[in-house]
């Protein structure tokens, strides 16, 4: 979690006011939404609508004007008519994950282009900042080149830094995450983290649980076009009280799957399972046997009795320890107890010489669980 400063008694710069809207493209709504985000806030948005957090994200930026309520910038409510709205865009940054650069325009082009245009400084004051920004983003060496030619994750870069370049109050980033490899992730959340650590007040909206809670000083939850939950990261994500909230912050801390047996694609579950544990940093050893033991959970345990398993895996920090939770329903089902032929023992034997411990429970939620440490 960031260690940001109480930022409670400090200035509201933007906020959203009882606001209530529609998604020209989806039938996503705000309900009588309100929202302060206030200096030196870093808040991450997260909820399980994705158009629903890109609507508020528009509204916020001015983009789109509320059909009931409004937005405040630094407490003075926003004129929508005569170009008041984009005045007030000026003060504020917003960053799309489809990163919405100019393609006939270089790097360098894409992010002198705005301040030269609304800006009153000196051409080579405006240039230097963006040479300094590129810099900043690992870009410099890409300043001349066309967009198209850059991978996903420094066009993102990129698309961050060029929204600093007004040098605005509040910076908006819809999932700076977003579709990127794990490797342009890192770089991506690398340089978000750079930007936190300048003091910038944002909000930011993601399903990465993990970047929200090393990143964030609040955690904002919206669900339905409403928020549901405001408050400190260790009160929201670890002790949520909405029950929306708990199901989201389950399906979204570690690896979530659920998964069919008659549909299941093993070299595509595989190849998921890869990509998470990489993520994770667990070895390759460790890598290769958990693999091996979910191959024996699921096609010689699970499914000859089992049809439908969702499977969640965590890594845990302090000891490296990969936990695997199948829940499945039935009114009990332990695969280590029941009463099997010769390759069921087999196999749980196999699944037992390979991990450190596999337990059965049936927690008040009615859904059988069975757990392995590995």
């Amino acid at each position: 979690m960031n260690n940001a400063e109480n930022t409670s008694e400090a200035p509201v710069i933007l906020a959203a006011r009882r606001i209530s809207m529609q998604d020209r493209y989806s039938m996503e709504r705000l309900h009588d939404l309100s929202l302060e985000i206030r200096k030196g806030d870093v808040v991450a948005l997260i909820g399980p609508s994705e158009p629903g957090k890109r609507l508020l994200l528009r509204c916020l930026d001015l983009l789109d004007e509320p059909e009931g309520g409004n937005v405040e910038l630094n407490g003075e409510p926003v004129q929508w008519r005569y170009g008041g709205a984009d005045r007030a865009r000026r003060a504020i940054g917003m960053v799309f994950s489809r990163e919405s650069l100019f393609l006939n325009l270089t790097v360098m082009g894409n992010m002198t282009l705005a301040p030269s245009d609304v800006s009153k400084e000196d051409e080579w004051l405006i240039l230097d900042r963006a040479k300094s920004l590129l810099k900043f983003a690992g870009l410099s060496g890409v300043a001349d080149e066309m967009p198209v030619n850059l991978t996903t994750g420094q066009r993102r870069r990129l698309a961050i830094v060029r929204a600093l370049m007004l040098q605005p109050q509040v910076l908006l980033i819809e999932d700076p995450g977003d579709k990127l490899s794990p490797e342009e992730k890192n770089e991506v959340y690398a340089l978000v983290r750079e930007v936190v650590k300048t003091g910038m007040t944002i909000l930011f909206s993601t399903r990465d649980l993990e970047f929200a809670h090393e990143n964030a000083t609040r955690i904002v939850f919206m669900v339905d076009g409403m928020i549901r939950e405001d408050g400190k990261v260790a009160d929201v994500l670890d002790h949520p009280q909405f029950d929306r909230t708990q199901a989201f912050v389950r399906k979204n801390t570690g690896f979530y799957r659920e998964i069919n047996a008659r549909a299941f694609d093993r070299y595509e579950f595989e190849g998921a399972i890869e990509t998470f544990a990489v993520g994770k940093l667990v070895p390759a050893e460790k890598r290769r046997a958990l693999r091996g033991i979910l191959k024996i959970l699921f096609l010689k345990m699970l499914f000859p009795h089992i049809s439908r398993i969702t499977l969640t895996l965590d890594v845990k920090p302090d000891t490296g320890d990969v936990v695997v939770t199948a829940q499945y329903p039935g009114s009990g089902f332990d695969p280590l107890t029941q009463d099997g032929d010769a390759d069921a023992d087999a196999a749980k034997a196999e699944l037992l010489a390979c991990v450190k411990s596999a337990r059965y429970r049936l927690p008040s939620t009615g859904k059988n669980e069975f757990i392995v440490v590995v």
